[in-house]
């Protein structure tokens, strides 16, 4: 019951920023003559109409599912060949490895134009834009986590006989989850990031495209809405992934200490 307490006695104290944030926006969209912003109550409104109608939640799950495609082939390819340069193939990695630092520096913003020009502006070119700025945090991380795997528990296990396979799946994969998971949650934050950005530069569906839409209309309730909205979503993702990341180092610091 204390813990519940003081669970809503910290989520109150970090809501007064919020509260006054909204209030000042209200304000000063009174005070600022029209046509500039529009007050937080008119784009919740706005935002509002745009979730009943449907339309909101069309354009979320269009752009949501492009994530989905990129982001789950970046695992795909990312996670086991992040496995294979950490551990059975390290002298390829040290190879490899200027190579794919000089990819992960290419500012994602700089090549979305190029994926255009080899993929038009269809979900194929978002599909490869979140592929490419996700695959990165997730190889690294993977690599990283295996090349951490202490060596006394991979000789251990070698000395009792374990296979690759058992080595795998025993050892080195539980120990690695943590670093995944780190790699998941800033890959899924740079792909939700990304996603928007690349559909408000070109295309003709998406919550990045919708935004763009209603800013060439000028319908600046719903303009402001779109970005509340975004901004909500951008904090859920925070959230469940930080949470799961969370639930994974506790349990790597329990095996530690055991």
């Amino acid at each position: 019951m204390r813990t519940f307490l003081n669970g809503l006695r910290k989520a109150g104290y970090g809501s007064i920023p919020i509260l006054l944030f909204f209030i000042l926006w209200e304000v000063g969209a009174a005070i600022i003559p029209e046509g500039v912003i529009s007050s937080p109550s008119q784009a919740i409104r706005s935002l509002y109409h745009s979730a009943v109608s449907d339309t909101l939640f069309k354009q979320m799950g269009v752009s949501l599912g492009r994530v989905g495609l990129g982001f789950g082939l970046s695992f795909v390819i990312a996670v086991p060949l992040g496995f294979l340069l950490g551990t059975f193939f390290r002298g390829f990695e040290r190879f490899l490895l200027p190579f794919l630092r000089m990819c992960e520096k290419l500012n994602p913003f700089a090549i979305i134009p190029i994926f255009m020009i080899f993929f038009g502006i269809g979900t194929a070119e978002k599909v490869a834009v979140i592929f490419w700025a996700a695959n990165w945090p997730l190889l690294f991380q993977t690599i990283a986590g295996a090349r951490g795997v202490d060596p006394q528990l991979v000789r251990a296990a070698r000395s009792m006989g374990a296979s690759r396979k058992e080595l795998f799946f025993k050892v080195i994969l539980p120990y690695t989850l943590p670093n995944i998971f780190t790699g998941i949650e800033i890959a899924a934050q740079i792909s939700f990031f990304m996603i928007i950005a690349s559909e408000v530069i070109g295309a003709s569906t998406g919550l990045g495209w919708y935004y763009v839409n209603a800013t060439v209309r000028y319908d600046l309730p719903l303009m402001y809405g779109v970005v509340l909205f975004i901004t909500l979503l951008a904090i859920i993702i925070n959230v469940v992934f930080g949470r799961l990341k969370k639930h994974f180092l506790v349990w790597k610091e329990a095996v530690e200490i055991g």
